[in-house]
């Protein structure tokens, strides 16, 4: 197995014992969401200071990024180590600090604690400000558009077919880890944003993600990527009359311009052999 694979699979079954979705992983991390895909996938391999980051969002001791990705195990924290922040607050408020006296308390006990010297801390706080600004640039980039398309044909074929084969969410991203090629299933989570239409823009689905979903599903490849391209790219599939031609068109077509599209269909259809 691939060290990318093993982290993977410790990440997730953590994230599962924990109860968050891998959304909530990235965003304690402190890193993008995209990012933490890229890890999961093998495609980028954590700094130091990203791997200690996915220590402290996942709640394991430091060092167990690296530890799995080298073959061995990661370690829960202690409770110690792991306290919530709600049973820090009290001593905070009573105390009357400030929120950025308390942010720079914390941070220099955990410095502190972790042995990172005055360089690589001035490092950290580059990337976090740098994060930081990514997710505030991505949170606004959500809220000035509405990332619920126009159309819903895909979202509605998949929880259609879903309802009718009685099967959950889950069960049918456990199906899809079986699909011929797949190196890993759907996420259920995933799943149910596709279905509602609240799908984000880096996470619209791809061939790989649209063949799980044939084979999980039993639904027609090619009805399945016209639903797709109906709802994601604003790409419609015109056939004609004799269903032996197709064109595509962006945008909804008029009955004139469909009449005309028919036309040239049929004069440049290709010849049947003889």
């Amino acid at each position: 197995m691939e060290p990318s694979e093993r982290l993977d699979q410790a990440m997730n079954a953590r994230r599962l014992e924990l109860r968050m979705n891998w959304r909530q992983v990235a965003e304690a991390a402190g890193i993008s969401y995209t990012a933490l895909r890229a890890i999961r996938r093998g495609d980028y391999r954590p700094t130091e200071l990203t791997a200690q980051a996915l220590d402290m969002a996942l709640q394991w001791r430091p060092g167990s990024v690296h530890a799995v990705l080298a073959g061995g195990d990661a370690a829960p924290a202690s409770d110690r180590g792991a306290a919530p922040v709600s049973e820090i607050s009290p001593s905070v408020e009573e105390q009357g600090l400030s929120a950025s006296e308390a942010l720079r308390r914390v941070i220099r006990a955990s410095a502190l604690e972790l042995g990172v010297t005055v360089e690589a801390f001035a490092q950290a706080v580059e990337l976090a400000l740098r994060d930081l600004q990514e997710v505030k640039s991505s949170k606004m980039a959500r809220v000035s558009q509405d990332v619920t398309p126009a159309r819903t044909d895909l979202s509605d074929m998949v929880r259609e077919a879903r309802l009718a084969a009685g099967l959950s969410l889950q069960e049918i991203a456990s199906r899809t880890a079986s699909a011929p090629g797949a190196v890993a299933g759907l996420e259920a989570d995933w799943l149910d944003r596709l279905e509602r239409a609240t799908l984000a823009p880096d996470e619209l689905p791809e061939y790989p993600q649209l063949d799980a979903l044939v084979y999980a599903l039993h639904l027609d490849p090619a009805r399945l990527q016209e639903a797709a391209g109906v709802q994601f790219m604003n790409v419609y599939s015109l056939w004609s009359r004799d269903g032996q031609s197709r064109a595509l068109g962006v945008g909804p077509v008029s009955a004139e311009d469909r009449e005309k599209l028919e036309v040239l269909m049929q004069k440049y259809r290709r010849a049947p052999r003889q």
